[in-house]
């Protein structure tokens, strides 16, 4: 038989509520928004700070979760007692306070603010966030969307309206897919009384809303391309333009694919949409491509 988290006693217990599945694309849209910055102003240990600190309130979000899932509702068993979760809680959020004070040092206010919203989520996600159909659907992807700025604020002390723009359009894409995922979990979660929107509304009702959803963002996206056109916004506009058309394939995917396939294509789809969002917002200068450059420089000369 395989070993279980139990297995390694109470500091195993307590590394089974770190769950990459989750933390993982944080943490990567935190490096996102870091390699955004210019070259210029990149600075690596800055883009691993912020990063550590988005991943770290994420494990304090999950260790919330355990604590209402298991004692309070009883719909998982708990690997902790209350105390021991109290106290993880406690000194997690206090290690991402004490690293928001070095980013708002060294990043700015922007940067710590990113933070401390992430960990205002992480808190506030159970038991209170999880049980309305709005708020569980976006605060996951709005978490997102807080990495992306601010691992760019870590890095340039400010925000370029470019990239609150790509935010927002991963922000808005994200809440579409969430939709779909709380599908495939709708029979269990009305057993726990979780009003996800296909819970609260029904099957049908919830792809209206994905379709208002992705529809939203395919327009959002073009409206930002249009800025660009217009040079209101940095950012090259053919690139925006073209990242329109991943929601309309995630539009797609819930009309014409069964649910669970609908999901695999719309996550594959996001990598799409990041990498589209990125040219349109680099603009040939930033750190990603700089870094990238050398990387292939290093590769070719071994």
């Amino acid at each position: 038989m395989a070993p279980t988290w139990e297995d390694f006693g109470a500091l195993g217990r307590l590394l089974a509520y770190v769950r990459p599945t989750f933390m993982l694309p944080a943490v990567g849209m935190s490096a996102y928004g870091a390699a955004l910055a210019p070259a210029s102003s990149f600075a690596l240990v800055l883009a691993v700070l912020h990063a550590v600190t988005v991943g770290l309130a994420l494990f304090v979000a999950h260790l919330r979760d355990g604590l209402v899932d298991g004692h309070q509702r009883g719909e998982e068993t708990p690997l902790l007692s209350v105390a021991g979760f109290r106290w993880s809680i406690g000194v997690g959020a206090a290690v991402v306070l004490a690293l928001a004070a070095i980013l708002l040092v060294a990043g700015g206010v922007i940067a710590a603010a990113s933070a401390i919203a992430l960990l205002a989520l992480a808190l506030l996600h159970a038991p209170y966030l999880d049980r309305h159909p709005l708020t569980v659907t976006v605060d996951y992807p709005f978490g997102i969307g807080i990495a992306i700025v601010g691992g760019y604020a870590t890095q340039t002390g400010g925000v370029a309206v470019a990239v609150v723009a790509v935010a927002a359009a991963f922000g808005a894409l994200l809440s579409g897919i969430k939709i779909g995922i709380d599908r495939l979990d709708a029979a269990f979660d009305s057993t726990i009384d979780k009003r996800t929107i296909p819970v609260a509304y029904g099957a049908a009702n919830a792809d209206r809303i994905a379709f208002g959803v992705f529809g939203g963002t395919a327009l959002l996206t073009v409206g930002f391309g249009a800025a660009g056109v217009a040079g209101t916004v940095a950012l090259v506009p053919a690139f925006a333009l073209a990242a329109a058309a991943v929601p309309v394939g995630c539009l797609a995917a819930t009309a014409l694919a069964t649910d669970e396939r609908a999901v695999q294509i719309q996550m594959a789809l996001t990598y799409v949409f990041a990498v589209l969002l990125f040219l349109s917002t680099c603009g040939g200068e930033c750190a990603g491509l700089d870094l990238l450059q050398r990387a292939l420089e290093v590769l070719s000369g071994s």
